[in-house]
């Protein structure tokens, strides 16, 4: 499955700054590792993927600015 990673934010510091390897893939077992960049906390699997699904949330309702 093909997915999308963009940076998700950190479940202790909030920043949306990820250290990720080269071939991350979010299912793969065993998981990561994924770190916060900025406070260096590794992420849960659970807590990657529920991050994801909400930064692709977010990313989605983006709208642009009015034309016109």
């Amino acid at each position: 499955m093909v997915r999308e990673l963009v940076p998700v934010a950190c479940p202790a510091c909030g920043e949306l700054q990820n250290i990720l390897p080269g071939e991350f893939d979010p299912d793969a077992e065993p998981f990561g590792p994924v770190v916060c960049m900025v406070c260096r906390r590794p992420f849960s699997q659970a807590e990657y993927m529920r991050g994801l699904a909400e930064r692709l949330h977010e990313l989605q309702t983006l709208g642009g600015p009015a034309l016109g």
